[in-house]
């Protein structure tokens, strides 16, 4: 957090770095009004986007010229913004629709915010700096909630004195998945960055303090199923970054296995210290997840309001009310000719149907936006997500991107590992359209991808400007 109190760090810089910072720490700080809260992530958002639109005035195109590498990317949420708004011709509930074209057009400018700020390397570290330390706050604070039964008034238990922990969310699920997409970033750094012991030792004691919240959370989506997947998805790619002589020998990996059982044991005293009774009997049925899926997925006839559930295996009827959310997403896709229902008007249609008891959201960021928007707009996004992906694969590729910056090849490997997790972790909070931390796992993997391309092409010509010279002393 100390890089935003910087004395010369330009205005509009201040001003992102505070929005990222507020946008992680979501509504609590904020001045409510009627019907409306006036946040302070909305306060300098608009601040920000003003700024650039005078600066833009001033410099024209030359201020976007190098988003090149994103342009697809961009054209994209141009294409969704305005096909959100074309869908409030047809969306049955048109106040639903308007607050989530606002989200939607908020979040989108969000994300491409951090290639149009991260444009040189200094940038990405400073920016990491102040995302470490609101993520060190996030889960800092997850502890004293678990100690003091405190809760922030964003959160759903606020006023009680209830056991569970979400920090600065609303529930437990969206604080878990937070702190899964936040984790690649902290074991990746260990590795790959040149840090000092001291910078080692505090990123080594936020990522035990994470970890330990994850489990405290007791979502069971994210520690029993996403974790592990970017537990698995670290040690194939860490390997893929790093030359084999830095991590293949003996000292590095006894030092990496000793740290790991550390890690585990700590980890293992706080849960065990801290884990409420309800939490760890729900933890115990984790595994009663999978036989609920394998469970029937019949859709429920209409006005079938009393049909048994089968959600016994886990302990309760939380997978079964998804299953059927999703069952009742594909027939309202379905029957909008498969356009979609029309922006944010899935909670509309999902009220009253069959199965979802008193649940309108649909619980999963992958059908959100497949339900709301239709077959053109969904398949546009994965394209676009599965492009994020392999561009970061290239740059976390030593041997295809040699001489790439640590911080930048940090920056794709983490965000590589983050977004891919994030295919199961979509399916945890209750909507992400104003999940800021995706967006956010969003946006620095597309500055990433800006500033390994900026990094290719002046290694480019270098090795024009060397063969160059070479040609000179020959002749």
């Amino acid at each position: 957090m100390s890089s935003l109190l910087m004395p010369r760090q330009p205005p509009l810089r201040l001003l992102f770095h505070l929005m990222v910072a507020f946008a992680l720490l979501g509504p609590t700080l904020g001045v409510p009004l009627p019907g409306f809260k006036m946040t302070l992530f909305r306060v300098v958002f608009i601040l920000l986007v003003a700024g650039i639109l005078v600066q833009w005035v001033k410099q024209k195109p030359f201020l976007f010229g190098h988003l090149m590498p994103v342009r697809w990317f961009a054209a994209f949420s141009a294409f969704w913004f305005f096909y959100a708004v074309v869908s409030l011709t047809w969306a049955a509930n048109l106040p639903y629709g308007i607050r989530y074209v606002t989200f939607l057009g908020t979040m989108l400018l969000l994300a491409l915010s951090f290639p149009f700020f991260l444009k040189e390397k200094e940038m990405l570290k400073q920016s990491a700096r102040v995302m470490f330390g609101v993520f060190s706050i996030l889960v800092v604070f997850g502890i004293i909630e678990a100690l003091t039964f405190f809760h922030l008034p964003s959160s759903r238990y606020y006023g009680t004195d209830a056991s569970a922990v979400t920090s600065f969310f609303t529930n437990q699920n969206d604080f878990a998945t937070a702190i899964t997409l936040g984790l690649p970033f902290l074991a990746a750094a260990m590795v790959l960055l040149p840090l000092t012991r001291k910078a080692k030792a505090l990123v080594y004691g936020v990522g035990v303090i994470a970890l330990s919240c994850l489990f405290i959370t007791g979502s069971r989506s994210n520690s029993m199923f996403v974790l592990p997947l970017v537990t698995g998805l670290w040690l194939v790619f860490i390997p893929v970054a790093l030359p084999r002589e830095l991590w293949w020998n003996r000292k590095n990996l006894w030092r990496g296995g000793l740290l790991l059982v550390v890690a585990a044991l700590l980890v293992t005293g706080l849960v065990s210290t801290l884990l409420s009774e309800h939490t760890r009997n729900k933890l115990g049925t984790s595994m009663g997840i999978i036989q609920d899926l394998q469970g029937n997925w019949a859709y429920p006839g209409e006005g079938d309001e009393g049909f048994e559930m089968d959600g016994v295996a886990s302990g309760d009827q939380s997978v079964a009310i998804r299953k059927y959310l999703i069952a009742n997403g594909w027939v309202f896709l379905k029957e909008s000719d498969y356009l979609g229902v029309g922006a944010g008007n899935v909670e509309h249609y999902m009220a009253g149907a069959p199965g979802v008891r008193d649940k309108t959201n649909i619980h999963n960021w992958w059908m959100e936006v497949l339900v709301n928007f239709g077959v053109l707009v969904f398949l546009c996004y994965i394209g676009l997500y599965g492009w994020m992906l392999w561009r970061l694969w290239l740059l976390s590729n030593q041997r295809r991107r040699p001489g790439l910056s640590p911080w930048v090849r940090w920056g794709a490997v983490s965000s590589l590992i983050a977004l891919t997790g994030y295919v199961l972790g979509g399916m945890a909070p209750s909507t992400a359209i104003h999940f800021t931390p995706m967006w956010v796992v969003h946006g620095f993997a597309l500055a990433v991808i800006v500033l390994g391309e900026c990094n290719r092409s002046t290694a480019d010509q270098q090795d024009v400007h060397m063969e160059s010279r070479e040609g000179t002393y020959e002749r």
